[in-house]
Formats: C-alpha cells, structure tokens, sequence
C-alpha cells in the first residue's frame, strides 16, 4: 500500500465506526477501538503481502514456455 493511501477511522452511525481508504469502505467495527484494531490488521496484511510477492520466485507466464 503506497503511504500516501490513507487508513482513516470515522464514526458512521451512532453505533458503528469504518475503515475507510479514499471513498471505499474497507472494514469496521461496533467501538473506535474495534475498527482501529481493523485498521492496524489491514496494514498488517498489506505489509506481508507485499513481503511475501517480492520474495516469491518469478513463475514463467504461459508466452515464455511457449517459446521453448
């Protein structure tokens, strides 16, 4: 996730708060501590998957074998 994509809390109902990224929201929660912990989860998961996609090896595409 590029930093400049925000992870914002807002209290959309009187007893529900969201995750919001842009317009999008992404998660939620019934206290502003449940949807921060959301948050924080969400980052989490986009930080490892970033990790886990750059030490993945290359697979050959379909094109690449064809030629072989």
């Amino acid at each position: 996730m590029p930093d400049d994509e925000q992870l914002t809390v807002k209290q959309r109902a009187r007893t529900y708060w969201v995750v919001e990224r842009g317009a999008h929201e992404i998660a939620g929660g019934p206290t502003r501590q449940a949807a921060e912990a959301e948050r924080e989860l969400v980052r989490r998961l986009r930080r490892r998957t970033a990790q886990m996609r750059r030490a993945a090896p290359r697979r050959a595409r379909l094109s690449d074998t064809a030629l072989r």
